[in-house]
């Protein structure tokens, strides 16, 4: 089950187990039904999924997808590895953490998979969205089948019996707890507020360089930066430049991208920037 997907990772258990619950259930759309999103095995991208993340999953709209992000290969294994959501079409922030490893994102998306992929300003504006999506859904002539609810309570069990899955007590205090956590650990900041992980050589130090979409950029002063920028700064660099810019269009930069991983021996990472669907 080797892709240049997951690189020189394994697939790991809980999501094997996953592919074999699929087949069981006679293919994607049953494990829909049960789990509110496609299993990706293939090689999904957009422009701006971060060239770390392996993605598994697609919820089937507006190109959402769901991935193991790998800190750049620093993550031992993709069991254990945090799961975040790209939303392509939310420029200005594709890329949320939304649990700490599979087992978690499987436990908040059988009940509160919307928290992925929407923002709201406090739990009480989640909550009341909502019931407001449940009372529209039980007014709809198109709410699901008693059938279909069956099914689908079926399927949960079943997932339920052959994967631990943690209890989340509070589900949106609880990516608000991600969310903070992760920049208490974050060497150095990035846009996409994922940041980067890791550590400064002796005398090191990060200087930000400033890019933006709506920006021109001066290549020989980007190129410069990055052949003489630290390994992190320039890992937060390779960041900024996928949330800003198109790089299979802009092809200058890409292959400033590209550099920049091959010194640091980023082999999966640069053969991801190829990768594409939009």
């Amino acid at each position: 089950m080797k892709n240049r997907n997951y690189g020189s990772y394994e697939v790991p258990p809980t999501l094997k187990e996953l592919i074999r619950l699929k087949d069981e259930l006679g293919g994607q759309e049953p494990f829909y039904t049960g789990l509110n999103f496609y299993l990706e095995l293939g090689a999904m991208r957009y422009f701006n999924t971060p060239c770390d993340v392996v993605v598994f999953g697609t919820t089937g709209g507006d190109g959402i997808h769901y991935g193991f992000l790998t800190d750049f290969g620093m993550a031992e294994d993709l069991e254990h590895a945090t799961v975040v959501c790209v939303s392509p079409m939310d420029f200005d922030g594709p890329t949320k953490i939304i649990a700490n490893d599979i087992k978690e994102f499987l436990s908040i998306v059988l009940t509160d998979e919307e928290l992925f992929y929407n923002t709201f300003a406090t739990e009480e504006d989640y909550r009341a969205a909502k019931q407001r999506w449940r009372e529209e859904e039980e007014a709809s002539p198109y709410r699901p089948s008693e059938e279909k609810v069956q099914q689908k309570n079926d399927i949960i069990r079943l997932v339920k019996e052959r994967i631990s899955l943690p209890y989340i007590e509070n589900p949106y205090q609880h990516l608000e707890d991600l969310a903070q956590q992760r920049q208490e650990r974050v060497a150095a900041k990035t846009q996409d507020l994922l940041g980067v992980i890791g550590n400064f050589g002796e005398g090191e130090i990060h200087v930000p360089y400033y890019v933006h979409k709506d920006e021109s950029l001066d290549i020989e002063e980007l190129r410069r930066y990055m052949s003489t920028a630290p390994a992190v700064s320039k890992l937060a660099m390779v960041r900024d430049l996928q949330q800003n810019f198109v790089l299979w269009h802009d092809g200058q930069i890409r292959d400033i991208v590209v550099d920049a991983l091959n010194s640091l021996n980023l082999k999966n990472e640069e053969k991801r920037i190829y990768e594409h669907d939009l």
